[in-house]
């Protein structure tokens, strides 16, 4: 049997390699998604007990608007161990800055590495909860001294180089030129995908627990619990808000404020994205989703198109099916050669498919995360390979083995039309190609409106002048104590040639944002106004830097403290005042802080994505906390950018030479903003050029079937005069109006879909009618171009062959 299998799929070569072109396809496809979605919701899974584990986090409310922190009060982790039972372990984790460590060498000289990162202060229950191998040291002893360092393997090998893990304990390690620290264990790192970043761990504090600290939450300072396995989860999270309300009443009654603490399990909180986290990779569950949405789409056409052209193939295949049956072949024996046909067909695709998988990984990196090819489980991938192998074996086979059974032997060597056993057969087929476009037209009107939107929100007004400029941030160890030396910098760059305006101050749209509680007493008397304004920090040459407009008044002062306010037309709004003229001379301020008049009021601009709407902005001067250095450059001489940037290089070496200089453009930092909508609008385009391909596939199964079964008519019809184009058209238009029907069946869903997805920005595109008029456009000329093809083919040959045929 196998030997007739190979003479069988080699004596149809054509239809043999594109069923392996469209099955490879298909399962490369899923390969790929499947690497990305197992890595994704992988995060954590390896933790014994992860489902008893919680972060606590914070979500605030204020005139409406909520908020998310990751972190909570440092209080609170105390307060919960000692006053709410059935908790197993609590485990604060806050962030540690170091600027350097230095490492004494036996021979007395030292290594310096400067700026170590994923550095973390927690307590010895942290190495309970989460499954770290001890490869030296005591797990219960290792944190109790303050003056000691727990280090990760890596970091371990980094700063001692070929010294062994038990002799490396009780060595010393500097930070900051003056802090000694001990090396008390080494512990292996983490071989699962986790959001615990952490590779020096440092004792806490013993203020860090301070009482006085309920009111501030910083999202440096993370919470973890573990309950028992009885605990319930609402009953806990329920205490943990009473109790944190007993210690906040007082202090939030007055400022109308809320805040709650809310318990997320650790491996759900990977996809919270809307709790930032330094260092911490996040997902996007919904996105996620819809990536095996494609994935099962893409096979399944490559599985129907599998079909179309394997039931394609029966009529030529009639007489030997009709001789097989009528030597006494059985019906299960013909079904098991065509699963058999299948299987080899599948074996093939799937080989091809590593080929391609590993082709696009290589090719796209950008759209997948930098750790994910670090944990692949070779195993499942093995355990996949075989699964998809054997599952499209059977859904591509049953089928076309089945309708062969239904073949009667009598009328194909009769020569009978075979019509009679295709007539169900073939509206099964045309079923099957209409679904396969209504995919196709999905992915193209998709494809459209998410490039659409990503290019308006590249593009669109931002209220602000965002070309031609650098980003430059001071170093965060200098930001606040560096004795004037940003401001000499500040100066120099000034005299640069090829810069034409510096200004030290926040960008105008970031994720970095603050807010603050102020409030407002109108003059007539009226009941003051309270609100939570988002607070721009800048200086005198930041409005014209970014071509900002200026409605009324004039520009803040060079002060070196916060003395006046500039608000934008939304928080003008807020406060209630008509117009911006009125809003000049009127008093805000902090609560409980000073009031400040308005001297002026500028035009909204964009301080977020587009997933936000435009806040209430209060800009002010406060020189200690400026941080970026907004650097625009000369836009008429863009050829000697690079030459401008070697000298700004220049000046910042003379003032910070061991820090190293790292600039954006503001436009790309924008970009990168979108990173997750420009990689899902690659990922959508790729996706649909896949199913036009497969669907195109299938349809070419469908019109050679056509075209082998009309044979004699196209020869009668030539010899009559008919023509090469007249031919064509006989041939393609019943396919056409398959193509037309599922325009009209995807459209809707189509609409329906994007218009949910739009609804997700708060500034957005209108989804037009062409859209889907260029899609069914586009979708009707790649169909009718593959269609013509063999049409053209079938109309060309000569009608005497075609009426001499038996």
């Amino acid at each position: 049997m196998l030997k007739t299998i190979f003479r069988q799929l080699w004596h149809n070569k054509l239809f043999t390699s594109l069923n392996i072109l469209g099955l490879s396809i298909g399962i490369s496809a899923c390969f790929i998604i499947y690497q990305l979605v197992s890595f994704e919701f992988g995060f954590e899974q390896a933790i014994p007990n992860h489902k008893q584990i919680f972060n606590v986090v914070s979500h605030m409310e204020f005139d409406g608007q909520e908020g998310h922190n990751v972190g909570v009060p440092k209080p609170l982790g105390r307060a919960i161990e000692t006053e709410i039972p059935g908790i197993k372990f609590v485990v604060p984790v806050a962030e540690q800055f170091m600027e350097q460590v230095t490492v004494p060498q036996a021979d007395g000289k030292e290594n310096t590495f400067k700026s170590p990162d994923r550095q973390v202060m927690t307590v010895a229950k942290y190495f309970n909860m989460l499954p770290y191998e001890w490869l030296a040291g005591a797990k219960d002893e290792a944190l109790n001294n303050p003056n000691t360092v727990v280090l990760t393997k890596s970091r371990a090998e980094k700063y001692f180089p070929r010294i062994g893990f038990n002799d490396i304990i009780g060595k010393t390690l500097i930070y900051n030129d003056t802090i000694q620290k001990q090396v008390s264990g080494i512990v292996d790192d983490l071989t699962f995908a986790t959001s615990f970043y952490g590779k020096e761990f440092f004792p806490l504090p013993k203020d860090y627990f301070s009482q006085s600290d309920w009111g501030s939450t910083n999202s440096n300072d993370k919470l973890y619990i573990q309950l028992d396995e009885k605990s319930v989860v609402a009953k806990t999270q329920q205490q943990i808000n009473a109790l944190s309300v007993k210690n906040t009443k007082d202090l939030f009654e007055k400022w109308r404020f809320k805040r709650d603490q809310r318990l997320i399990p650790v491996a759900t909180m990977h996809f919270t994205t809307e709790y930032g986290e330094n260092n911490v990779h996040k997902a996007n569950k919904p996105v996620l989703l819809g990536l095996i949405g494609v994935a099962i789409f893409l096979l399944i056409l490559a599985i129907i198109n599998f079909i179309n052209l394997s039931t394609a193939q029966l009529p030529k295949r009639g007489k030997e099916i009709a001789v097989r049956k009528t030597m006494g072949s059985s019906g299960r024996r013909l079904i098991y050669q065509f699963l058999g046909e299948t299987f080899i067909t599948c074996l093939l695709a799937a080989i091809l498919s590593c080929f391609l998988t590993y082709l696009f990984l290589l090719s796209f990196k950008e759209l997948f995360p930098e750790q994910m090819h670090a944990y692949i489980n070779y195993f499942r991938i093995f355990a996949l390979f075989w699964l998809f192998l054997l599952l499209t074996t059977l859904c591509a086979g049953l089928y076309p083995g089945w309708l062969i059974t239904r073949v009667n032997p009598i009328q194909i060597l009769r020569n009978q039309s075979l019509i009679t056993i295709g007539s169900v057969r073939l509206s099964l087929r045309k079923a099957l190609i209409i679904f396969q476009f209504v995919i196709a037209m999905l992915f193209i009107v998709c494809a459209v409106i998410v490039g659409q939107q990503l290019r308006y929100t590249l593009h669109k007004d931002l209220g602000f002048n965002k070309d031609a400029i650098l980003l430059v941030n001071v170093p965060w160890r200098k930001v606040s104590n560096d004795k004037g030396t940003k401001y000499t910098l500040l100066n120099e760059l000034k005299k640069l040639k090829g810069v034409e305006a510096v200004s030290l101050a926040a960008p105008p749209l970031s994720n970095n944002t603050i807010s603050n509680n102020y409030d407002y007493i109108p003059d007539n008397g009226g009941a003051k106004k309270e609100f939570q304004p988002y607070l721009k920090n800048i200086d005198t040459a930041y409005l014209a830097l970014y071509n900002m407009q200026l409605l009324a008044g004039r520009n803040l002062l060079p002060l070196d403290t916060v003395n006046e306010y500039l608000i934008n037309e939304t928080m003008l709004r807020v406060l209630g005042i008509k117009s911006p003229k009125d809003a000049i001379g009127k008093f805000i301020g902090p609560q409980d802080g000073k009031q400040a008049p308005i001297v002026g009021v500028v035009k909204d601009f964009h301080n977020k994505t587009f997933y936000s709407s435009i806040d209430p902005i209060i800009l002010l001067i406060d020189k200690q906390i400026n941080a970026t250095y907004n650097i625009k450059l000369r836009e008429r001489n863009p050829e000697s950018w690079q030459e401008s940037i070697a000298e700004i290089e220049k000046r910042w070496k003379k003032f910070y030479p061991e820090e190293t200089f790292e600039y954006t453009f503001y436009d790309k930092s924008i970009e990168d903003l979108y990173t997750q909508e420009r990689q899902m609008s690659k990922i959508i385009n790729l996706a649909t050029v896949v199913a036009i391909l497969i669907s195109c596939l299938g349809l070419l199964g469908l019109i050679t079937l056509t075209a082998y079964q009309r044979t004699k008519e196209i020869g009668i019809r030539k010899v009559l005069g008919a023509s090469i184009a007249g031919i064509v058209a006989l041939l393609s238009k019943d396919f056409l109006k398959l193509v037309v029907l599922s325009i009209l069946i995807a459209s809707p869903i189509a609409w329906w879909a994007m218009n949910k997805w739009l609804q997700s920005f708060a500034y957005r595109i209108e989804i037009q009618w062409w859209i889907f008029a260029l899609a069914g456009l586009v979708a009707i000329c790649v169909a009718f171009f593959t269609m013509s093809v063999q049409a053209i083919k079938a109309a060309r040959a000569n009608p005497v062959d075609s009426l001499r045929n038996e």
